[in-house]
């Protein structure tokens, strides 16, 4: 028995068989929410971001491409799990029996400590790159050390934090800010994305970044343009904005990727779902273009 076959329950919605291709990604749905902090819910993400795509247009201009006509499996739900602990040793499982079939992991969230299993499991000449408000380095987290605000604090303590690559930060503890510093992560700031060499700046850190694991909480978004997420945090960027940076990543190898914190209780309009579903679609459009080897 495969763990795939152990712990995800098959409920697909976002497949695409194409004739004589093999999936671009494999989707995951991970529907945990234990440890939110602010506003439960988002175990419900991955079914509205798949609900979303098929409502969105997805023929990009800038990359041409259609991802309706990349292939697409869609694996289904990860079982429910009582523990982070053992959420993330079943995430570290599933993808890493993926990884080994040379099979790209498209996780959808969830809370974003997920990240923490899926990104074990990745080669270890992959970047992780996050784009989010928070930092999530906090030691503990309402008494979680394995948090959605903690993963990567967690992380840390597996491997070098010269592979961490954080986007969009504006929302963490002095001991955070204070981490960040210390241990040279690079990183760029909501307020630094608005500045006038931000493009130069942004092309730069990924010049020497060659295979990534791309990780979207979507609170990176102000909350004007995603009021639907866990821990809405407001001087945040234009979806406009975040979808331009994933299109930067047109070449380089992506070793997978995850989406979390879509919370539908509070995506009344529905625009974070619609904002999840567009990062979605661009990321595979974005995988499409450079195979992993």
């Amino acid at each position: 028995m495969s763990y795939r076959e152990l712990f995800v329950s098959a409920q697909p919605t976002i497949t695409n068989v194409v004739q004589g291709k093999d999936p671009v990604v494999y989707t995951l749905g991970v529907p945990y929410d234990v440890t939110t902090s602010y506003r439960p819910g988002c175990r419900f993400g991955p079914n509205a971001i798949r609900d979303a795509f098929w409502k969105i247009e997805v023929y990009d201009p800038e990359l041409d491409t259609d991802s309706e006509k990349i292939p697409v499996q869609d694996l289904g739900n990860l079982d429910p799990m009582p523990k982070p602990e053992k959420m993330v040793d079943a995430v570290q499982k599933v993808v890493s029996e993926l990884v080994g079939e040379s099979k790209r992991p498209a996780l959808l969230g969830g809370e974003h400590s997920l990240t923490f299993g899926s990104f074990l499991a990745m080669p270890k000449d992959a970047t992780l790159l996050i784009f989010d408000a928070h930092f999530d380095l906090r030691n503990e987290l309402y008494g979680w050390k394995l948090s959605h605000g903690t993963f990567l604090r967690r992380l840390s303590e597996k491997m070098e934090t010269g592979r961490f690559v954080h986007v969009g930060g504006r929302a963490a503890s002095k001991e955070e800010w204070d981490f960040v510093k210390g241990r040279g992560i690079r990183h760029l700031t909501s307020r630094e994305i608005e500045s006038a060499d931000f493009e130069r700046r942004y092309k730069n850190i990924l010049s020497d970044i060659h295979k990534v694991y791309v990780s979207v909480d979507l609170d990176i978004l102000d909350p004007a343009f995603a009021p639907g997420v866990g821990t809405p945090e407001p001087g945040g960027i234009s979806s406009n904005k975040l979808l331009y940076m994933l299109r930067q990543l047109k070449g380089k190898e992506i070793a997978g990727f995850d989406i979390v914190e879509l919370d539908p209780a509070y995506d009344h309009s529905g625009i974070t779902a619609i904002a999840a579903a567009s990062v979605f679609s661009t990321l595979v459009s974005v995988s499409s273009l450079k195979r992993a080897t």
